[in-house]
């Protein structure tokens, strides 16, 4: 081959686009909906279109087995009666980061308190013509209190208890699924056993930077921690076809450009923030704030398919800005669209 034939050929290959795979099937996309911050995005004013499935956030485990529904109770009826007439699914999220402490774990050890929490989610469900639930369990003693990483051998069976037995009292064409944190951390307390009781793992690939002393200040989920959260999770036997993975609709911004305080900031705020700098959107970073884009979103929507992963998850839909062009919901559905699901899922 002469060399004017070879830099012809290495030409083509740089300037040559990425070939990417097509959707070819019908895929979760679940948006999460906050009861805290519906106002800023009314039920009426919700894009249907962009997801199959909305997880309604949060409702929070009690320790006698009991379970506090106050945050979502004003909005349950409306958005299952709202769903249902448009072809979606409604879950509810249970646990989360704050509200509840080590619940989970009372109930899990105490037969009588995992039966009255089991048959109370069953009876909303129930109650309230709800497709799905999802239990968010962050909450480890190990991390929290003894500020140690990695696995709890005792204590992260729970959850697996907890799922197996919540499993048994939910109908069967209710939907289960849990969200589970990937790295060193806290992510080896979630062991690949749960898939048993579940039809998605929920990904939270986000948050991996803060303001703890050894966090880097850099995008919290960039497109490197992205794929190895993954990686993380495949590596400890789960099965990529159950794993929905998380994009956060939402920037930190590390204050004086150090990370003794971190603050975080929804997409609808920094968009007019960047363009107000007269920036592109693309760059994800504004001074010392660091968010998610467009442009990464549609590279970890191609990845999520080429990588035959089951779905996307939204965290959080009223955090997006929802009518514009550089709207974040609207990049992923680019790539993973609910148009390939029929309209009774």
């Amino acid at each position: 081959m002469s060399k004017h034939i070879f830099l012809v050929l290495l030409f083509a290959l740089l300037i040559c686009p990425q070939s990417y795979a097509d959707q070819q099937k019908c895929m979760p996309i679940i948006a999460t909906y906050s009861s805290w911050n519906h106002q800023q995005l009314p039920i009426e004013n919700i894009p249907w279109n962009r997801f199959t499935h909305l997880a309604l956030i949060f409702a929070l485990p009690m320790p006698d087995g009991s379970l506090s529904t106050k945050d979502i109770d004003p909005l349950v009826d409306l958005l299952s009666k709202a769903a249902h007439e448009k072809g979606k699914k409604l879950f509810i999220s249970i646990g989360g980061a704050a509200g509840y402490g080590n619940t989970f774990q009372q109930i899990s050890q105490s037969p009588e308190k995992l039966k009255q929490f089991t048959q109370s989610v069953a009876n909303y469900v129930q109650q309230h013509q709800l497709d799905g639930i999802d239990i968010d369990w962050e909450y480890w003693t190990k991390q929290v209190v003894y500020q140690q990483g990695g696995n709890d051998p005792i204590e992260s069976k729970l959850l697996i208890t907890l799922l197996a037995e919540l499993r048994k009292q939910l109908p069967e064409k209710v939907a289960l699924t849990t969200s589970v944190f990937a790295g060193y951390w806290s992510g080896e307390e979630y062991l690949s056993e749960i898939q048993n009781y579940v039809d998605y793992v929920v990904l939270m690939s986000y948050d991996f930077t803060g303001s703890w002393p050894a966090s880097p200040i850099k995008h919290h989920a960039d497109f490197d921690t992205f794929k190895k959260s993954i990686t993380f999770l495949t590596d400890r036997g789960f099965v990529r076809e159950k794993i929905v993975v998380g994009i956060p609709f939402y920037g930190k911004e590390f204050v004086n450009g150090k990370n003794k305080k971190v603050i975080d900031k929804s997409y609808r705020e920094v968009v007019p923030l960047v363009h107000s700098k007269k920036q592109s959107i693309d760059s994800g970073k504004l001074d010392n704030l660091y968010y998610e884009t467009p442009k990464l979103v549609t590279q970890k929507s191609h990845y999520i398919l080429d990588n035959s992963l089951a779905g996307v998850l939204f965290f959080e839909l009223t955090q997006d800005l929802i009518d514009s062009p550089d709207s974040l919901s609207l990049a992923s559905n680019r790539v993973i669209s609910a148009d390939f699901c029929e309209s009774k899922q």
